[in-house]
């Protein structure tokens, strides 16, 4: 944004957007809008492919996807959680397994993932608010997309909301990537952080036991 060189007077503090109109190209405009403006309180999703380059792109979980392992973005600041929670392990460096389960612990908003029933990795989530809450019962991952959008929810450009790292367990209740505001908030999906939701991605398989209780 362009910086202003001077105070603004009282008639430039009306509106945000009257000042921008006097200090900025209409593309500049547009650029400060999105960042204001983007869904669901501009939750830190990771670029979808069309807005990468052709020479980022890879695979996790045998499934095409952006960016890498270089270009992964730093640690998660979680509210509630501490600031710097530490990475889970690389996915490939375990080795297979013949049973996967993700536990999702709504009270305490957490998760644990296991393979051949020992605890692998845990982190925080944040599953539906009370006005839209999450289903609790024993489920199954029914589909994997990593660069999954809603079909339910758009942002304010009318886009529907991305929801990388997507695990479908029960009708349109995903476990995916999404921001962490420390608390139940979402409309019902199991929100991860990007790194864990990445993982357990990489990890699970469609068939696998996801179970959700208090």
């Amino acid at each position: 944004m362009t910086r202003v060189n001077r105070y603004p007077t009282k008639a430039d503090r009306i509106s945000p957007i009257g000042d921008l109109k006097l200090t900025t190209k209409p593309t500049k405009i547009l650029l400060v809008l999105a960042a204001l403006l983007s869904g669901c309180a501009s939750q830190p999703y990771p670029p979808l492919p069309e807005d990468l380059e052709p020479s980022q792109a890879g695979t996790i979980g045998g499934d095409r996807v952006t960016g890498s392992d270089a270009q992964s973005r730093q640690r998660s600041l979680v509210p509630g959680f501490g600031e710097d929670l530490p990475l889970p392990p690389d996915p490939a460096s375990l080795p297979s397994a013949k049973k996967r389960q993700l536990d999702i612990r709504l009270a305490s908003q957490t998760f644990n993932y296991f393979e051949d029933d020992q605890l692998v990795w845990s982190g925080p989530i944040s599953s539906g608010s009370s006005e839209h809450p999450t289903p609790k019962g024993r489920f199954s991952v029914l589909s994997k997309d990593v660069n999954k959008r809603s079909g339910s929810y758009t942002n304010y450009f009318d886009q529907p909301t991305p929801m990388p790292y997507s695990l479908q367990f029960y009708g349109p209740y995903f476990v995916h990537e999404g921001w962490l505001p420390g608390h139940a908030a979402s409309h019902g999906c199991v929100r991860l952080r990007y790194e864990d939701a990445r993982f357990v991605y990489s990890r699970m398989r469609v068939g696998d036991r996801v179970m959700v209780a208090d």
